[in-house]
């Protein structure tokens, strides 16, 4: 296990050494995507998607993903968005409904860590869970990096880039109790251990742009002094347009992609951003629970490598893997027509 963790490590790290990685859960295995065999769905199965949300890129990319994946091996998606995260109680009604519909794999990509709705559909009807780990969701598998490492290396790139210059952080890794704002805040503060880099305040709230402006301007008022913002790809958004009214030049960081934070990227407007290659994951959560469904074996998660991008690297490969095609619009019903399938 501790060679393919490695591995997988060092496939996703083109600027910096091997770190260790902390995994997204111990007691479960992780394999390269690459690794997988071909694939081609044996009927027109029915999957259903939940996400926290449409919002932002990252979600949008996953859909993309997904929906690529639906065509290619014609199946059909039916997709639900919370409408953002700690909505446990809407996405429990999703739920049963992708069970009336009758729905025979769940895609599910939680806005809360903890789902009992879950554990019992989980009974009867396979999940695979998408980015999110949840908590005691006896999941057939998950798609998805862990959290850790992605606010681990952003942490070492400052570092390595900051080492005789002192820097004031303000962190603003998202909701408190959802997604990966945990893992993400940890593995970047064990990052910085020993640095001049230091976290002066964090700033938790919904991936929202106005809820996360509120918070970002709140906070440079409080400490003047702050001439970092490492966080969501949200709160990196807005931290480029606060940027632009400061005499004191704002780094941005973000741990994670979007397109806007792409664009700050390619302007030298973010110093450096992760990805987890966003439309990969979509396709492969796709493509594992139509492996479970025809009874292949999966391994308990499957990741793709997490890239490190700044504006010098900002045209890799992986770019294309990581964000959904511009003019792009959710896709939240697919059904191969008979036309198409001729």
């Amino acid at each position: 296990m501790r060679i393919l963790l490695l591995t997988l490590l060092v496939l996703a790290m083109p600027l910096q050494a091997a770190l260790p990685l902390l995994h997204w859960q111990d007691n479960r295995s992780s394999s390269p995507a690459a690794s997988l065999p071909a694939l081609s769905a044996s009927r027109a199965w029915k999957l259903c998607a939940l996400y926290p949300n449409l919002k932002d890129g990252y979600w949008l990319s996953i859909n993309y993903g997904m929906s690529k994946a639906a065509a290619r091996l014609g199946v059909t998606l039916n997709v639900f968005e919370a409408g953002g995260y700690r909505q446990g109680d809407v996405q429990q009604h999703q739920l049963e409904a992708c069970q009336r519909w009758g729905a025979e794999a769940i895609l599910l990509g939680s806005s809360v860590a903890t789902f009992p709705g879950a554990v019992l559909f989980a009974q009867h009807t396979p999940i695979i869970e998408v980015v999110n780990a949840v908590n005691e969701v006896p999941a057939r598998t998950r798609v998805g990096v862990p959290w850790y490492q992605m606010g681990y290396q952003i942490g070492h790139y400052l570092v390595a880039h900051h080492q005789d210059k002192p820097m004031q952080i303000l962190l603003m890794p998202g909701p408190i109790d959802a997604g990966g704002s945990q893992e993400m805040s940890s593995g970047f503060r064990a990052a910085l251990t020993g640095s001049l880099l230091k976290i002066v305040d964090v700033a938790y709230g919904d991936n929202d742009i106005e809820v996360q402006r509120n918070l970002l301007q709140d906070r440079l008022e409080r400490y003047p002094g702050i001439n970092l913002v490492a966080g969501t790809a949200i709160a990196a958004e807005v931290a480029m347009g606060e940027g632009r009214n400061r005499t004191t030049p704002l780094e941005i960081a973000s741990f994670y992609l979007t397109h806007q934070v792409y664009r700050g990227l390619k302007r030298d407007r973010i110093v450096v951003a992760a990805s987890d290659q966003m439309v990969w994951q979509g396709e492969l959560a796709v493509e594992q629970a139509v492996r479970v469904l025809q009874g292949q074996r999966v391994p308990d998660n499957i990741s793709p490598p997490i890239l490190i991008l700044t504006a010098k690297n900002s045209n890799s490969a992986g770019v294309a893997l990581s964000l959904s095609p511009p003019g792009f619009r959710p896709v939240y019903f697919y059904q191969r027509t008979s036309a198409a399938s001729k």
